[in-house]
């Protein structure tokens, strides 16, 4: 049930309160029995759930907050003054140090230190709190391993509750393999690796940002909706194995085991449940499956476990990429299956290795996702439309059009364009791009079929405009039966022509 109908509905049964009795059910005359309607695979709710507020006014304190809205800080002013010195970058000396200027000690703060300041910030309700962990391999890096990770059941409750998203959360069940009653929780998890420093030593971090498919898309994008949390940091390792492939296969199997560590939470959840709170303070039993993980093909290929030049869902090798059929999936069955007839020892990097090149497996032998239930990577390794179509466009279909129509032709046809405001403008042509946004592929897009149009041989602008098709419907929110047959016609169409494509050069 949507929670913006459940409030309605909570609103009018309190209006209708003398209809109803002490057991919640509507009865029609004095001495009738109550009418009461089933519905399959309905989400059961329970009382005495607690929202972000109760959370809020438990806190010992929350009784000074009706003479002081900002207790434990004396004035609105003090806490402007306190979040200014939290959220910025300076250390507990510079702190110190300000706090000890003249003009501010005139100013009536309640605090006067660092120390004092991050006490009281203590006192407010709390948040996830961060573990740490050091990592034991079983083949030595240069540095020790830290890790450092929230509780991810934490931070789902804590987004699953939040008032924010009171309007903008689906608890509608989807999944026929739940039990009776259950609310389901899809996990969205993101990871990359992000440069701090570039010029002073080059400090990367890797981070792991966990979020609910159950919030709308259209609120989950948006970066002030806070979304997504950061849940932990992954650590970096530079092993000594002597050989740099091997170092890489180390790299991948910290990973999997970090992320087992961190998500194991999570794997529970999905097998017995866990009682959570909505944002209106219903209590439900959740299950938390792995509704999508969003990472770059690169990342994809080493949580999949695969090698390079292999796709990630079909069992499909890099000769097979041109295949007119769909070759079968690339199941978590399959792969558990080939990893459980290896006979290595996975402590033998180099030898594992050996043996799992001929399934095309990377020499991971514990893949996070081994055991939590209804998670399979072909499923929740979803498109990421950065990579998987407008830098695909760019990669490929410019470097086709090049080829047929040739550089100084195509750049001449962009630089006539007349610019307009809401389009980047190509004045030099696009062959000589460097640095290329996602911005400027996607623009590109909405030109190239007019621009090879009686320029390009008619089987090529066919087989352009079919992928051009197929990647526009891959993107609609939600693909029905319709979608779903344009979609595979204009795959067929592409593969109808390709011929022509390769027969000019162009690949």
């Amino acid at each position: 049930m949507d929670l913006q109908v459940q409030a309605d509905f909570v609103e009018m049964a309190d209006a209708q309160s003398e209809g109803m009795s002490d057991s919640g059910y509507f009865y029609g005359n004095k001495g009738e029995k109550p009418y009461i309607e089933h519905f399959k695979d309905a989400v059961k709710v329970y009382q005495d759930g607690q929202t972000f507020l109760d959370r809020f006014n438990m806190d010992p304190y929350a009784v000074h907050h009706k003479d002081n809205l900002y207790d434990p800080f004396v004035s609105h002013q003090d806490w402007e003054l306190r979040r200014f010195l939290l959220c910025s970058p300076l250390s507990m000396a510079a702190i110190d140090e300000f706090l000890g200027m003249e003009l501010i000690k005139a100013l009536p703060l309640s605090f006067c230190t660092a120390k004092e300041l991050r006490g009281h910030t203590e006192l407010l309700p709390s948040v996830p709190k961060w573990q740490y962990h050091i990592i034991s391999t079983t083949h030595p890096a240069k540095q020790p391993l830290p890790f450092y990770w929230h509780n991810p059941l934490d931070c789902i409750e804590s987004l699953f509750s939040h008032m924010l998203f009171a309007n903008e959360i689906y608890v509608t069940p989807q999944c026929s393999q739940l039990p009776d009653g259950a609310t389901l929780l899809g996990i969205i998890l993101s990871s990359d690796k992000i440069n701090i420093t570039n010029m002073t030593g080059g400090h990367v971090t890797h981070l792991l940002l966990i979020s609910l498919a159950n919030i709308k898309m259209t609120t989950r994008n948006k970066a002030s909706s806070n979304a997504f949390l950061l849940t932990a940091l992954l650590p970096i390792a530079e092993f000594l194995h002597l050989v740099k492939q091997m170092q890489s296969v180390l790299e991948a199997c910290l990973v999997h085991q970090c992320l087992d560590i961190e998500l194991e939470p999570l794997k529970q959840a999905a097998y017995i449940r866990w009682m959570m709170s909505d944002p209106l303070g219903n209590l439900r039993y959740c299950f938390t499956p792995l509704a999508s993980y969003i990472v770059n093909t690169p990342k994809a290929c080493m949580l999949m476990c695969v090698q390079g030049k292999t796709l990630l869902v079909t069992m499909a090798m890099y000769e097979n990429f041109g295949d007119t059929f769909q070759h079968p999936p690339q199941t978590a069955t399959t792969t558990l299956d080939q990893l459980s007839s290896i006979n290595c020892d996975p402590l033998d990097v180099e030898g594992y290795f050996k043996a799992c090149t001929t399934f095309c497996l990377s020499g991971v032998a514990q893949p996070f996702w081994c055991d939590w239930p209804l998670g399979d990577p072909h499923l929740f390794f979803t498109p990421k439309s950065l990579h998987h179509w407008h830098r695909e466009f760019y990669d490929h279909d410019v470097k086709w059009c090049l080829a047929a129509v040739g550089e100084q032709e195509l750049d001449f046809h962009f630089s006539v364009l007349q610019p307009l405001t809401t389009f980047q403008h190509f004045k030099d042509g696009i062959s000589k791009l460097t640095q290329v946004t996602g911005r400027a592929q996607h623009d590109m897009q909405c030109y190239i079929i007019a621009h090879i149009a009686n320029a390009a041989p008619c089987g090529i602008v066919i087989a352009l405009h079919a992928l051009m098709d197929f990647r526009y419907l891959a993107q609609v929110t939600t693909i029905n039966e319709a979608h779903h047959q344009k979609i595979l016609g204009a795959l067929k169409e592409l593969h109808e022509h390709k011929q022509d494509i390769i027969a000019c050069g162009a690949c």
